[in-house]
């Protein structure tokens, strides 16, 4: 068994880049710090490059939510399994602090180290509170949020969204509606488990835009795999400049060109584009788990810093509509992007570390 007297972290995500890349930020700010780093994840957070190499624990767990009586029994019986394998890995590595994320990925591990008398500290990306931290959020040492809280939980403490390093370094820069050329550029992004509907569907409607639009235009579209090739062709088809990619290997050069972004409305893909100073169209997940894409877009559109549209305006001509008064008024994007740049927090990280160090030395 470990016996160090260094600080040992247990951070866990679940395994969506909404969760991950949180974490991560976090977690890299203790590389140069005397603590022993722990990582937990599911089966998908694993496809990570930066989560398969730092050699994570995994977590087997399954929703609960809108799931059928057999699937519900399964859920329950892997928690109680899981539940015993986090005790032992809490045990076995003598973790001190859990940092959770989010998601149910969690819900073992914290309950876990709860039963153990572990420091907990938890964050809430969502401008609605998860189950997964609703569960315990009393229970735990410390509660963070990205989005203010504190009207429906007061002892929240705003810090703000982890972002990734690369976009911390964006938060200077000065927004363009228009390149040098006089291009605008329209950043699709699908979300890191890909969106059908944000694809080919998307591109479809595009190439409907007038053609003086479209010739202005220069699309870089992150697709499905099973995508790639027929959107591409249909941008070419219809002579739209065109970078069409399942995974963009440089994003920070993407946002850093971009007029305009078109995304799910995850709440790291909010506050990455917050960081960049970029205006943004949301298409909120029709179904996610307490429609809360929804509302976190919801937060922005109302304070005038992105536009928010349904998955049904795709097909009923208002995108179109929508991001052809957008592309034609400038003045508009550069006052969205001044409001959505009032949302920024580039210290989120920092601080979620100090609030962390803070448990090391109280008593339990």
């Amino acid at each position: 068994m470990c016996t160090s007297t260094q600080n040992n972290i247990l951070f866990v995500a679940g395994g969506t880049g909404g969760h991950i890349f949180p974490a991560l930020s976090v977690y890299n700010l203790f590389k140069n710090v005397n603590s022993n780093l722990y990582f937990a994840t599911d089966q998908r957070g694993i496809k990570f490059e930066e989560v398969s190499k730092i050699n994570p624990f995994l977590i087997n767990a399954l929703g609960f939510e809108r799931k059928k009586v057999i699937k519900k029994i399964a859920s329950l019986i892997l928690l109680i399994l899981s539940t015993i394998k986090a005790v032992f890995l809490i045990k076995k590595n003598n973790i001190k602090i859990i940092v959770g994320f989010g998601s149910y990925v969690q819900v073992p591990v914290v309950l876990a180290a709860l039963v153990l008398k572990k420091k907990v500290i938890l964050h809430e990306g969502n401008a609605v509170m998860g189950k997964a931290n609703r569960l315990f959020w009393k229970y735990t040492k410390v509660r963070t949020s990205a989005f203010n809280l504190k009207e429906q939980f007061p002892d929240t403490i705003q810090v703000g969204m982890p972002v990734r390093s690369q976009f911390l370094e964006l938060n200077k820069n000065k927004y363009k509606p228009l390149s040098s050329k006089g291009l605008f550029t329209l950043l699709i992004l699908g979300g890191s488990q890909g969106s059908s509907l944000l694809s080919y569907s998307l591109a479809k409607v595009i190439v409907k835009l007038p053609k003086k639009l479209k010739d202005k235009l220069i699309i870089f579209h992150q697709v499905r795999q099973d995508h790639l090739l027929s959107v591409k062709e249909l941008y070419d088809s219809n002579y739209i400049k065109s970078n069409v990619v399942s995974f963009f290997k440089d994003i920070k050069n993407c946002f850093n060109k971009a007029s305009l972004i078109v995304a799910r409305a995850g709440s790291s893909t909010i506050h990455e584009s917050i960081m960049a100073g970029v205006p943004a169209v949301y298409v909120p997940i029709k179904n996610s788990v307490g429609n809360h894409q929804y509302e976190n877009a919801l937060v922005l559109k109302n304070n005038n810093a992105a536009w928010l549209l349904k998955e049904e305006d795709i097909d009923n001509g208002l995108f179109i509509k929508s991001i052809s008064h957008i592309i034609n008024n400038p003045e508009l994007l550069k006052k969205f992007s001044l409001n959505n740049k009032s949302f920024r927090k580039p210290l989120a990280a920092k601080k979620l570390k100090k609030l962390i160090l803070s448990l090391e030395d109280k008593s339990v």
